[in-house]
């Protein structure tokens, strides 16, 4: 064969092992490329799913009834039977402190919450915030968790940083089954969660991994943690794939602070209503603030609200000389709870005052009253003030209020004059008003 042919047909030959060369990258490329694209979406699905759950239970918190001992701020125990409701399938459950279990869907009223795996999302609720039946201790917004969570986005515990240890609550992706994890439904077994023999696929340990942490090795199926989540593309995923969203007082307070301070609000306005039906109180009153123990000091036209006994007419009680006949009205009991002179309740961390042309018009020595109305952001002629701190960062925060209220018009306690809270973080302090 001349040369010139046999160079031509090798240079065809080099042509096509390199085509073929270039297609197979591109081909591998598009599919690294696609499946870089599912994890992506995947993963964005199951935190998408994660923050829905998270929502729900903050909405289910901040809407406690005001009746019998439930509390805002509480949250409904795991499910730890499978039925989708709180504990083991009746009121708002029963649970150990730190309890892992199936996020409650029912009891929260909301579609069953999965991961793109198409597991159901676990849950477990720190100590002081199980529902009433668990834990009636008094919860406010300096109220924190106990439950650590931990972000590894490396392999070892030098790359493992703290995410919070005031952990209220974590929800759980779980992820398809690793390794000897078996989910069977109709087997049971030891379940090192809970020491106990249940159904397999009611075992946290099935469910969620091991990881290496700040100190050694985590696993995320302990009771009362600590806990750990991996990078969302983690590349040792056939090892650890659990996901974890801690819910802080900075997410949960907030909304439920807004709830309690608008019943507060609306109790006092009840109490003037009550009053005003009185020939002794003519227009109506509010009740005198309280100092240091839960009841009214008269005199005092600011400090705390009198969650213990009110004057001149105590709670849910008669009005002398109402026609027609009317009572004051009761507080709840959540209100209550916690009150006293070792005050660790809402009415601790909120903030009262009412104007001198608004208290009893037969106690005329108010010590503290400095005009005949209160004064906010410079206009004269408001009727009462609550403030609310936002959510603490820790607890105790410190000397109440200047530890509480950073703004100096709210936080000297010795004047009529307040302001609008300048900060704008959603966790802040805030001001309710009645014109």
């Amino acid at each position: 064969m001349p040369i010139a042919a046999r160079q031509r047909g090798q240079a065809m030959l080099l042509t096509a092992v390199l085509i073929a060369l270039g297609t197979a990258a591109i081909i591998f490329s598009s599919i690294s490329s696609t499946s870089v694209s599912t994890a992506n979406r995947q993963a964005h699905d199951t935190a998408t799913e994660m923050a829905r759950v998270k929502e729900a239970l903050i909405g289910w918190s901040a809407s406690r009834p005001s009746s019998g001992n439930a509390r805002p701020g509480e949250l409904p125990c795991p499910d730890n039977d499978a039925p989708g409701t709180a504990g083991y399938g009746f009121d708002d459950g029963s649970c150990v402190a730190g309890a892992i279990g199936r996020v409650p869907w029912k009891t929260l009223g909301i579609p069953e919450p999965k991961d793109a795996s198409g597991e159901t999302l676990w849950y477990t609720v720190a100590n002081k915030f199980r529902n009433h039946n668990m834990s009636n201790d008094p919860i406010t917004s300096d109220t924190v968790g106990n439950l650590i969570l931990h972000n590894n986005p490396g392999t070892t515990s030098a790359t493992a940083t703290t995410v919070t240890t005031q952990a209220i609550a974590a929800i759980f992706a779980p992820g398809a089954a690793l390794g000897a994890q078996n989910r069977d439904a109709s087997s049971t077994a030891t379940c090192s969660t809970t020491g106990t023999v249940i159904a397999r696929n009611l075992c946290a340990s099935n469910y969620l991994d091991t990881a290496v942490g700040p100190s050694g090795n985590i696993v995320n199926a302990t009771i009362n943690g600590p806990f750990i989540q991996g990078p969302l593309l983690d590349p040792l995923s056939s090892l650890f794939n659990d996901r974890v969203l801690a819910m802080t007082n900075a997410d949960l307070m907030p909304v439920v602070e807004q709830r309690v301070a608008r019943e507060m609000r609306s109790l006092l306005q009840d109490y003037r209503a009550a009053t005003a039906t009185s020939l002794l109180f003519l227009g109506g009153i509010y009740p005198w603030a309280d100092v240091w123990n839960g009841d009214s000091n008269d005199g005092e036209n600011r400090h705390r609200f009198p969650c213990m006994t009110a004057t001149p007419v105590n709670w849910n009680s008669l009005v002398a000389l109402s026609i027609p006949p009317t009572n004051t009205p009761p507080l709840p009991n959540w209100l209550t709870n916690g009150c006293g002179s070792n005050a660790v309740g809402w009415s601790h961390v909120t903030y009262f005052s009412s104007g001198r042309n608004f208290l009893d018009i037969l106690n005329l020595a108010c010590s503290t009253c400095t005009a005949a109305s209160l004064r906010v952001d410079g206009t004269s002629g408001f009727q009462l003030v609550l403030l609310t701190p936002g959510g603490a960062s820790s607890s105790p925060r410190g000397a109440w209020p200047g530890a509480y209220f950073l703004d100096a018009e709210n936080n000297d306690d010795d004047d009529d004059n307040y302001v609008t809270p300048a900060a704008t973080a959603y966790n802040r302090a805030r001001i309710y008003t009645i014109p």
